[in-house]
């Protein structure tokens, strides 16, 4: 049993899973593979110069489980570690948050690990998945869709989280317990196959053992050269939202340039940066309306919006439309986080030449404006006169000829004050506020994106 110690270390070494002087929180369930992780760790812990402790959670699913504990207890006190326990209801947890009873318990189960490795001081959080484990979570993503990211199964290390049995199979581990007489216990729902992961581990992956011995070999080899091609779609991915980036979205004209595989990547990657997972519909949505070169909003999971116009793809929170008014100081400047945007204004004395050649600097008449001045978003009622033109015209119509999509004119920020608007900000000043040839003072007026 030897062996298993030996590899063991191996991963440990290969993956530079432990530094010296570390301190290891080891989840230990009861089960023969923590059982084992928890004495392999202990035999080696000179090797690597670790300190250990001991985390336990009782999931509440089964009224046994004071048996678990007691198996982890003694363990603990024979090693003379300390140990940190909790116990969760994760049936009534999976029913509030909707969840089916393996999502739940993961999820109470990593923020209990989280939690105890902060109290316990611990650098690293050791798990006792196999390389078994390995191979039914590749089969379990296989059967659902899922691509290289899922296919790669878990990683020997996901810091803090580590998995020093990566190099060893369940048997190794059941073989180490019987060999050094370490008590473990067999969770009885392990072995019901109406759970999907139950299923593989006792009727598919014995099935391939027929055609492949190896088998288990095979998918962690399949996985880790999934693991090394998702790398290179990470970084491709990253290379590309950086060159596509245009302001608050994406260029579209580059985008199209891409390779599809490419644009479905950048668009999950712009989801994923709000924690939001994208199922494939939503992404050949979008690519379709990338392709046709159409306005238009998609819907996303968790309340986000993907919105292609104005050239752009913009992916966002769906926030309804700002409806304050702020007051712009004068002088000095005003942030707007609401509209996005920051507005400085000042009295100056009349320049040369009114024309800034910057949309988003004005000039406009003292004598005829009537402060203060105020930001709010553009409404479509709004009515103004753009300076150069006799006729008013709405606001929404402007901005719609500049190209801007309809959910951009609802945040488009306005400058007014109690007469009417003075500026359509960045595209168009009004007439009825432009300065007379016999001012000598003026207001200036800047804005700039936050």
């Amino acid at each position: 049993m030897e062996a298993m110690l030996t590899k063991v270390k191996e991963a440990i070494r290969r993956y530079k899973l432990i530094q010296p002087g570390e301190k290891v929180l080891v989840a230990v369930s009861g089960g023969a593979d923590s059982m084992s992780l928890l004495y392999s760790l202990y035999w080696l812990r000179r090797d690597f110069e670790m300190e250990l402790a001991v985390a336990h959670l009782d999931h509440g699913t089964r009224p046994d489980t004071a048996e678990d504990l007691k198996v982890v207890k003694e363990a603990a006190e024979e090693l003379g570690l300390p140990l940190f326990y909790e116990r969760v209801d994760a049936p009534s947890f999976a029913k509030k948050e909707k969840l089916n009873l393996e999502e739940a318990a993961r999820r109470l189960r990593r923020d209990f690990l989280l939690r105890t490795a902060r109290a316990a001081q611990a650098q690293k959080i050791a798990l006792g998945h196999t390389r078994t484990d390995l191979a039914e979570t590749v089969l379990l993503h296989l059967i659902r869709g899922a691509g290289p990211a899922g296919l790669k199964g878990f990683l020997p290390a996901s810091f803090p989280f580590i998995r020093p049995l990566i190099l060893c199979t369940r048997e190794e581990t059941r073989a180490f317990c019987a060999a050094h007489a370490i008590p473990f216990r067999d969770d009885p729902t392990n072995f019901d196959t109406r759970y999907l992961r139950n299923a593989i581990r006792l009727e598919l992956l014995p099935k391939l053992r027929e055609y492949n011995p190896q088998v288990e070999e095979a998918l962690a080899r399949a996985a880790k050269l999934l693991g090394e091609s998702e790398e290179v779609l990470e970084w491709a991915t990253a290379k590309a939202l950086a060159e596509l980036r245009e302001g608050k979205g994406l260029d579209l004209g580059k985008m199209r340039a891409l390779p599809k595989p490419l644009q479905a990547l950048v668009v999950r990657a712009l989801a994923s940066q709000y924690g939001v997972h994208l199922y494939s519909r939503h992404v050949e949505a979008i690519l379709r309306g990338i392709e046709l070169g159409r306005g238009g909003e998609y819907h996303l999971p968790k309340g986000l919006v993907a919105r292609i116009g104005g050239g752009l793809l913009v992916v966002e929170e769906d926030k309804p439309p700002p409806a304050g008014l702020w007051t712009l100081n004068f002088p000095g400047n005003t942030a707007v986080p609401e509209l996005g945007w920051c507005f400085a204004l000042a009295e100056e004395e009349r320049p040369p030449s009114l024309d800034s050649h910057d949309p988003c600097h004005i000039y406009v008449s003292k004598r005829k404006a009537k402060l203060p001045f105020f930001a709010r978003a553009a409404r479509r009622e709004d009515v103004f006169q753009p300076f150069g033109e006799r006729k008013k015209k709405k606001v929404w119509d402007v901005l719609a000829r500049q190209g801007i999509p309809r959910w951009e004119r609802e945040r488009w920020p306005v400058v007014a004050d109690g007469q009417g608007i003075v500026w359509v900000v960045g595209v168009r000043p009004s007439g009825e506020y432009s300065v007379e040839e016999d001012e000598k003072e003026v207001i200036s007026l800047r804005a700039w994106r936050i």
